[in-house]
C-alpha cells in the first residue's frame, strides 16, 4: 500500500484539534518579525512522537513539542579597568581627570542683528 503525500499535512492538521498548525503558525509569524527586528536568524523545530497502543488495536498516541529559538538583539559591552585589588573602575587610572566646569552666562541681553542683510535677487 502506497503511502499518502499529503500525510504529514493532513496529520498536522488534525493533531490536538488544530491547535498545533495554530501554534506553529503563530510562532512562525512571531520568529519572522523577531528576524526582522533583529536581523538575526532563528529556529523552530517541530518533534512528533509516535507511540503505538499497547496491543494490536492499530492506534497510535502522537504528542507535539514546538521549540521557537528566537534570535536575540546584540548586547552592549561596558569598557572598564581593573585595579591591582581586583575591583573594576570606569575611568582609565593612567589618565589625568578632566575637570569639566559650565561657562558663566554672557552679561546683558542677547541682540539679533539684521543691518546689511540683503534678500537673493531671483534669476530668471
Amino acid at each position: 500500500m502506497a503511502f499518502s503525500e499529503t500525510l504529514f499535512l493532513d496529520t498536522l492538521r488534525f493533531m490536538r484539534g488544530g491547535k498545533t498548525q495554530q501554534e506553529l503558525s503563530e510562532e512562525l509569524n512571531s520568529l519572522v518579525q523577531a528576524c526582522r527586528d533583529t536581523g538575526n536568524s532563528g529556529k523552530i523545530t517541530l518533534t512528533i512522537t509516535v507511540k503505538p497502543d499497547r496491543g494490536d488495536t492499530g492506534q497510535y498516541f502522537l504528542t507535539d513539542k514546538i521549540d521557537c529559538k528566537k534570535p536575540a538583539f546584540e548586547r552592549g559591552q561596558t569598557i572598564c579597568w581593573g585595579t591591582p585589588e581586583g575591583n573594576l573602575i570606569r575611568n582609565n587610572p593612567s589618565q589625568g581627570e578632566l575637570i569639566l566646569k559650565s561657562a558663566p552666562e554672557p552679561a546683558g541681553e542677547a541682540k539679533t542683528v539684521t543691518e546689511g542683510i540683503t534678500t537673493p535677487k531671483r534669476m530668471v
